[in-house]
């Protein structure tokens, strides 16, 4: 693997990642309405599921996963409704919570399984890694050392983008409550999160 297939290999990643849609307005919406901590837990969520699913089209598995396409699916209107029926609690609730509000291990938990649904449940995310990857890498001749690279660059790529949605989200969120508009982080986030859902469920 050339540095320069590496190189051009990983700006195609970033292009994908930094692209709008759901993954993104979801770390968006978890970091305005709920701060940094869930909203990175998010984005750790999506950036293992697709580590995961780089490693199946690695594994030469990508026929076995499109067999299986009944699964992804169950996993993407899981992940939509579960997307909808938070965005309906936010939208609900009285106001945000307080800045500086400890975050416990299960509200980071939550926020990790939604960025994996989310991940897990694009069905077009292994396709777009099944095509990409045999016209910038010579798969076939990666050996472990490769597929480590490959599989960190998608890591670092994936973790890198979200988190730059995390912390700008983050700081959005103090902006709101600072000037008083204590609602509105909720509203927002919430109106978000159901179209998001929506999205998600749609698309084919």
């Amino acid at each position: 693997m050339t540095i320069a297939a590496f190189s051009t290999y990983m700006l195609a990643l970033l292009m994908a990642a930094v692209t709008p849609g759901p993954a993104m307005f979801a770390v968006i919406s978890t970091g305005v309405s709920r701060g940094i901590g869930p909203a990175l837990a998010c984005g750790l969520g999506i950036a293992l599921s697709d580590m995961v699913l780089v490693s199946v089209v690695l594994a030469g598995l990508s026929v076995v996963a499109q067999t299986f396409g009944w699964l992804f699916l169950v996993i993407k209107y899981a992940g939509a409704a579960y997307l909808m029926f938070l965005g309906y609690c936010m939208w609900r609730a009285a106001a945000a919570p307080p800045a500086g509000a400890p975050v416990g291990q299960a509200g980071l938990s939550r926020a990790l399984s939604l960025g994996a649904a989310i991940g897990f449940g694009n069905p077009k995310a292994i396709l777009f890694h099944a095509s990409l990857m045999p016209l910038i890498l010579d798969v076939g001749g990666l050996d472990w050392f490769g597929i480590a690279a490959v599989l960190a660059t998608v890591f670092v790529v994936n973790i890198g983008a979200m988190g730059g949605y995390a912390l700008l989200s983050a700081a959005s969120s103090r902006w709101f409550r600072t000037t008083g508009a204590v609602r509105a982080p909720n509203r927002v986030a919430g109106s978000a999160m159901i179209a998001t859902g929506v999205v998600i469920a749609a698309r084919s």
